[in-house]
């Protein structure tokens, strides 16, 4: 299950309890402009420091004429080779004439979040920090502590590019501001369709062809195929291999067991950082004290008990995933719940397999009702680029950043080089949502170890106009598809209204929360597996488990969370 909210909070407990307070500074393409031709520079803003080299006007390029470093610490990413020696990296530097340092931080999750909270605990702090997606709650710890410094002035005085997202999304600001009414982080902005009804499933095609099934559409019918899996042997080599259902904990998007099925008998809301928590006509509840949880949990305990579940579903990464998904003799895995086929499939392989699994849509549980949660918030990651007070020229970091959520910026980043992995398309060329194109990648996506780009790892300003312009190639129909599936299978049951928006919380809750969620998101995750495992049994032991949720403070809990809603959103 996701834990990404509970290890931050308990980070952030920690570099609390070891760093002291300190006072905190008050704090358009350019790849086409020559570095050569600097233009007049402009007074460092208030608060930077007086040795700081100059930074020049916004907008204009490069942005310093004086040797200027900035260290920068960056969680990696899936592909990304060497953050030194890289094209992007490269262009950055060329255009800003910054020299960019790097400390990078493990891609695990949790290695992590122990870097990140040792690099704040030291009190050797670079200058900025990036794509650690530190939410507002977590912000609002590190302002206090004066961390990091508040970007409002710097937004205001050489601001170009981010002053474009601000006015195309105004709700960025509401969602970006800490107590103090200031925003102290930049966010990434992906309005990624697709990314936003993110918990699907997918199963495999030619088993139900074989068998005469159809795509199931409630869970019983999805109890009929995987026993049908299990049972008739559709990979037809007389061996019952057959893995109707897996799932994957480690290094997965939205892989775990409980995301896209527990949505057939309660909204299980794991799009925020905020897990498992949902606002039902603003009352804000938690999806594991439910009595729709309680039916899943029956759900998924029956199933395994007649083997129609993997018993590896629970410790599986996405490496033993794939090898299933990907089996070389024969097919063996039926059912999976993945962000998109590319998690658990070699997309675009040489197996073809990632054109047999389809996608499964929402499913209808007992009652009859489907909740499948979709965010509006998802398009906007959180704290994706802080700058801290040890930055001795906040105004370059600040540039360097504005650069990023530039057109070509946010193409190299998350594509690669104009030329090489894009180029802009050709008049008429058709987009992904049968508009007018703007630019064609050149490139299957893939997370193999590359130079060329950051992959994601930088903010940018991903519009939906931006990701819609991308042209349509047949040759490579992910996004298209991607697309199609999420409009025509699952928006129709998508219940943004349920979603819970980004949340500020004081430095007491957001202790209180830590010292919570760590009891708290424990329980649920041991009793659901023992539950699932038939290691307990939920009919007999649910009452056990409200009053053990009760007794480690679930009133208290939620009371937090209603608090910060109604006092930022009513």
């Amino acid at each position: 299950m996701n834990k990404n909210r509970l290890y931050y909070l308990i980070s952030i407990l920690l570099i609390a309890a070891f760093v002291f307070s300190a006072c905190a500074p008050a704090a358009t393409p350019a790849a086409d402009k020559p570095a050569a031709e600097a233009p007049a520079a402009e007074e460092p803003a208030a608060g930077e420091e007086a040795s700081a080299a100059p930074v020049t006007p916004p907008g204009q390029f490069p942005v310093v004429t004086e040797p200027t470093t900035l260290k920068i610490l960056i969680r990696a990413t899936n592909g990304v080779a060497d953050f030194e020696d890289n094209d992007y990296t490269k262009w950055l530097e060329e255009q800003t004439g910054i020299d960019l340092v790097f400390d990078v931080a493990p891609n695990n999750e949790d290695e992590a979040k122990q870097k990140l909270n040792l690099v704040l605990a030291s009190g050797e702090l670079p200058d900025v920090i990036l794509n650690f997606g530190v939410t507002l709650d977590q912000q609002q710890v590190l302002a206090d502590q004066g961390l990091i410094i508040p970007l409002d002035d710097l937004i205001e005085q050489y601001g170009d590019e981010y002053k474009k997202v601000l006015e195309a999304l105004p709700q960025i600001k509401e969602v970006s501001t800490l107590a103090d009414g200031k925003m102290y982080s930049l966010v990434d902005i992906n309005e990624c369709y697709h990314c936003s009804l993110s918990q699907k499933a997918w199963i495999y095609k030619p088993w139900l062809d074989k068998l005469d099934l159809e795509v199931p559409t409630t869970t019983d019918e999805l109890y009929t195929v995987l026993k049908a899996f299990k049972e008739q042997d559709p990979n037809g080599n007389g061996i019952a291999d057959e893995i109707p259902w897996s799932a994957s904990v480690i290094g997965d998007w939205h892989g775990e067991l409980d995301k896209f099925i527990m949505n057939s008998f309660v909204i299980n809301n794991n799009l925020s950082s905020d897990t498992y928590m949902y606002v039902d006509n603003g009352t804000v509840k938690a999806a594991f004290a439910e009595e729709g949880w309680k039916e899943g949990i029956a759900y998924l305990s029956k199933l395994y008990a007649e083997g129609l579940i993997d018993p590896e579903a629970f410790t599986n990464d996405s490496t033993k995933l794939k090898a299933l998904a990907e089996n070389p003799d024969v097919p063996i895995l039926g059912f999976v719940q993945e962000g998109w086929p590319g998690m658990f499939l070699d997309w675009g392989g040489a197996s073809g397999r990632w054109q047999e699994y389809v996608p499964v849509p929402p499913l209808k549980g007992p009652s009859g009702e489907v909740w499948f949660p979709e965010s509006p918030y998802s398009m906007i990651g959180q704290g994706r680029y802080l700058i801290t007070k040890s930055a001795k020229n906040p105004a370059a970091a600040f540039r360097l950043a504005d650069l990023m959520f530039s057109y070509e910026g946010t193409l190299r980043n998350a594509i690669g080089r104009k030329g090489f992995e894009w180029e802009d398309s050709a008049p008429g060329a058709e987009s992904i949502d049968g508009g007018e194109a703007k630019y064609k990648v050149l490139i299957t996506y893939t997370e193999g170890e590359q130079s060329f780009c950051w992959n994601q790892a930088a903010p940018g300003f991903r519009s939906a106009e931006f990701r819609l312009a991308q042209e349509f190639t047949p040759e490579d129909p992910l996004e298209r598809y991607l697309y199609n599936w999420s409009h025509e299978l699952y928006a129709p049951y998508g219940k943004p209204e349920m979603a819970l928006p980004p949340l500020v919380f004081t430095s007491e809750q957001s202790q209180k929360l830590g010292e919570l969620d760590t009891a708290l998101i424990t329980l649920v995750e041991q009793m659901f597996a023992s539950f699932v495992t038939g290691a307990m049994d939920v009919e007999t032991q649910w009452d056990a488990y409200l009053n053990e949720l009760e007794t480690n403070g679930l009133s208290e809990y939620l009371a937090i969370y209603q608090a910060a809603y109604d006092a930022k959103y009513k």
